[in-house]
């Protein structure tokens, strides 16, 4: 099976990298689904009002061409009258411009979710790079982007020529007919018009969404040593997490060892295994395992005692019990307490002789 080059992108997107293209700001999202479904809205809610604006407007029209209105204009008036326009234009369009705000806003949230980012609207002076520039001239997403802008030019284009063709011998009559029908026939037209580019549109962006949310997983692949690094990062380098383990095992070794000054008795073995034990009567329920350790652990535990003046005592039974029932600082198992008591009698017994 032939080797993969190192640099490419062949393992799926962890979920550290995806958290980090998202704080970027790089998501999959189609502008021109948004762009759809903005349109939709705006187009609902002008079918909806339009009764009342084309009544409005057609109120408007007639106030204004009343003739005996223009002799008497001053300059504060004609003023006055083009504020009172804008005023009026501004009311007629509110209500579409915030429908396809909140709709635009709506349809981005479902496809990215809540994500306040404002990275994304610092200027990156990387853009002016000519060469860089020239590189996505020709890359696969401006190939995609052109494809996709001739693609709704021409839908569009056919979709609001085929409708004209068909509707062009009412808009022939048109000058024949009132004001008020002859503005219902033009926007009757146009909502049609709109309502199957709209549908159009809503089909390119479902398809142009598939494409963004396969570009983007594409983008965040990484390679292998990318995986691994993050992997180091994550659980952190494994030659330095045993470094910190065998400085904690030997720390823990130090401590136990100078707490073996303390200890009454070692029980051996005798050579593999050994348990430093302190017992004191007036004081203690039972004795207490100060130390324990298998192999070179038992080795120093035995130098130590011998170091100490502390009696060492081969029992290999009783002490591979106790190194594998006990931990350092608990007291010893009930039905140890009879064969340690025989140890630590004798160990008494042998210092009384002594002293």
């Amino acid at each position: 099976m032939p080797e993969e080059p190192p640099g490419e992108k062949t393992e799926d997107p962890t979920p550290k990298r995806k958290e980090e293209a998202r704080e970027e700001g790089q998501v999959a999202k189609s502008q021109e689904f948004n762009q759809a479904f903005t349109l939709l809205g705006s187009f609902l809610v002008l079918y909806f009002l339009m009764g009342s604006i084309i009544h409005s407007i057609e109120q408007r029209m007639m106030e204004s061409f009343t003739l005996n209105q223009a002799p008497t204009m001053s300059p504060a008036d004609g003023y006055n009258l083009i504020m009172d326009y804008i005023v009026f234009i501004a009311d007629l369009v509110a209500p579409i411009m915030i429908a396809s705000a909140v709709v635009g806003a709506f349809v981005g949230f479902i496809q990215v979710g809540p994500m306040f980012n404002f990275t994304i609207i610092q200027p990156e002076f990387s853009k002016l790079d000519p060469i860089k520039g020239l590189k996505n001239i020709f890359s696969l997403q401006s190939l995609v982007e052109l494809a996709k802008s001739v693609a709704k030019a021409a839908g569009i284009f056919y979709i609001a020529y085929s409708q004209i063709r068909a509707s062009w011998p009412q808009l022939v009559r048109l000058t024949h007919q009132g004001l008020e029908p002859g503005l219902l026939l033009l926007a009757n037209l146009i909502f049609q018009i709109a309502i199957r580019i709209i549908i159009f549109l809503i089909f390119l962006g479902l398809a142009d969404l598939a494409y963004q949310r396969w570009d983007h997983y594409q983008n965040l692949k990484m390679t292998k040593q990318e995986v691994k690094e993050e992997r180091k990062e994550r659980e952190g380098d494994p030659q330095i997490k045993q470094e910190r383990k065998q400085r904690q095992r030997e720390m823990s070794v130090n401590r136990m060892m100078k707490e073996m000054e303390e200890a009454d008795v070692v029980v051996t073995n005798p050579v593999h295994v050994a348990v430093a034990l302190k017992y004191d009567l007036e004081e203690m329920e039972a004795p207490v395992v100060l130390a324990k350790g298998e192999g070179h652990i038992a080795r120093r535990i035995k130098d130590k005692a011998e170091e100490f003046g502390i009696a060492t005592v081969e029992k290999p039974p009783l002490a591979r019990a106790l190194n594998s029932s006990t931990e350092i600082g608990e007291q010893i198992p009930v039905e140890l307490y009879e064969a340690v008591a025989e140890v630590l009698a004798f160990v008494f017994e042998q210092e009384k002789r002594y002293q």
